[in-house]
This record gives C-alpha cells, structure tokens and sequence, in this order.
C-alpha cells in the first residue's frame, strides 16, 4: 500500500513536471515574439549579424574558443555597464536570449526529465562568458538569460553556480521570468532545499551543500514565501548539520522548520536529537 507521504511527494512531482512543460510551451512563445523583434531590429540596422551567423539558420550562441571567450565576457561587461532602463539590452543579450529560446525549445521535445537535466548541463558552458560578463559589470538590470541560467543550475545541482547568481539577483532586484510563476527568493529556497533533501547523492559529504544551504538562507531567509517553502530550507539545513555533527544547532534549524510548517516531518528527528544532546550532556 502506497504511503499518504509517497503519494503526496509523486503528486508534487508530477505537477513540477507539468509546470516546466508550461514554462516550456511559454518559452516558445516568446522565442517568436524575439525573434520577430530581431528581425524588425535587423531591418531597422539597429544591430548587425556576421554574414556566417546570417546564413547558419536558427541564432545559436558562438563556439568558445578562448579569444571568443574573452570577446563574449567584455562584450557582455561593456553592454551591462551602460544599460540604460530606455535601453537595458543590447547585441549580445539578443544573441544568447534567441540561443536560449533555441534551446528551450529543443528541450521541450526531450520526454524525459532526466534527459532534460543532462541537456542542460551540457548546454550550460557556452553562457558562462556571458553571465560572468554580465555580472561583473552589471548594473542590475532585468536579464532574463541570466536568470534562466541560474535556474538551469539548480536544477543539474550546481548550487555554488546558482546561489552566485541568485545572490547577484538578489542584490538588484532580479525576478524570474513570469513562466516560473514563483518570486526568485522561492524558487531558490525551494530548488536548493528540494536538491538536498531528494537529490543529493547518498554518502557525499555534507560541507558544501551546507555552505550552499547557508548562502540561501542569508540571502532569502527573511524573504515573503509560503512558509512550506521556507520550511523545507531550515529542513535542509537542520539535516546537513545533523551529518556535519552539529546536533545543537541541527535542533534550531529543524524547530525553525516545525514552526513554520507543522507537516514538516521533522519532529522524530528533534526528539532523537534532543536524546542524543541529554545522553551525551551537552
């Protein structure tokens, strides 16, 4: 007999499933929408393509060769420091926005949401330049490949990747695209927790998601979410510094969980806990 929890946790899962294949199906949508208004811009002479990117069909994001590299990070830098909000984007944005569209859409034709995860692993280098450039010289402007990018680095669990740009978002001001339908403080408070908790391999060591979970709570701690969410985040930490042999201060952050979702499932690991805190008298 299938347990209320197992239910519970299937049923969630297949309505995440379900909303990324509608951020996907939107993403499509407003792929057409830029590339019509590349187009127009084209026309207009507002920007210029290199014949050879002319002639390839669909716009793809550059080869990263390492002189590219470099072109693509200063391009990147020079273009977020002197965006304006009349004008907070320019030629590289739409070059790697309409590459992400592209991509997108070539995911929402992989079934499987592994192959998905695996897809956006390999696809995630050739925006490093990009987002490095951005985010050295940025001035805080909305930058939607950005923000995709950091949420493609929470779902392959690279956290480190992730958290430095939602720290750079949050720092600013940045919100996911409106697909996402969650502020930036949730879907990263519910990404990193939902990695730790479901995802992370059994026996890794606990002191770099610990860190990573940390980095979340200081950034987005004290942010407006449903308290589920910000539960399973104190959750996470709790069970992290249980590992890391923290049990004192696992107990805070698992009381912190109960008190903001009494569903959390954590009251078993308090009371072994507090036990283990009286027998060993601390």
């Amino acid at each position: 007999m299938v347990s209320p929890a197992k239910k519970a946790f299937e049923k969630k899962r297949v309505a995440r499933v379900a909303a990324q294949e509608q951020a996907e199906k939107q993403a499509r949508l407003e792929a057409e929408k830029r590339q019509k208004e590349l187009e127009e811009r084209r026309q207009k002479h507002q920007i210029s393509q290199p014949p050879s990117a002319q002639e390839s069909g669909p716009v793809s994001a550059p080869a990263n060769s390492p002189a590219k590299k470099v072109r693509t990070q200063q391009q990147a830098k020079k273009e977020a420091q002197g965006a304006t909000d009349s004008q907070p984007h320019g030629s590289a944005y739409d070059l790697h926005y309409a590459s992400m569209m592209e991509d997108m859409r070539a995911l929402h034709d992989i079934e499987s949401v592994q192959g998905k995860i695996e897809r956006k692993r390999e696809l995630l280098p050739k925006y490093e330049d990009y987002v490095a450039g951005v985010m050295e010289g940025g001035t805080g402007h909305q930058d939607d490949v950005i923000m995709n990018i950091m949420v493609w680095y929470l779902d392959t669990g690279q956290l480190e990747k992730g958290l430095d740009i939602a720290e750079y978002a949050a720092k600013h001001g940045l919100e996911t695209p409106d697909r996402y339908q969650r502020s930036t403080a949730a879907l990263v408070s519910e990404e990193v927790a939902d990695f730790v908790l479901k995802e992370r391999g059994e026996g890794e060591e606990p002191a770099e998601y610990l860190a990573q979970v940390s980095r979340a709570l200081i950034n987005f701690g004290e942010s407006d979410m449903h308290d589920q969410i910000k539960a399973k985040l104190y959750k996470a930490h709790g069970y992290l510094l249980r590992e890391a042999e923290q049990p004192e201060r696992a107990v805070e952050s698992l009381k912190k969980a109960l008190e903001l979702d009494e569903r959390a499932g954590v009251k078993m690991d308090i009371q072994a806990l507090e036990k283990q805190l009286k027998n060993s008298g601390q």
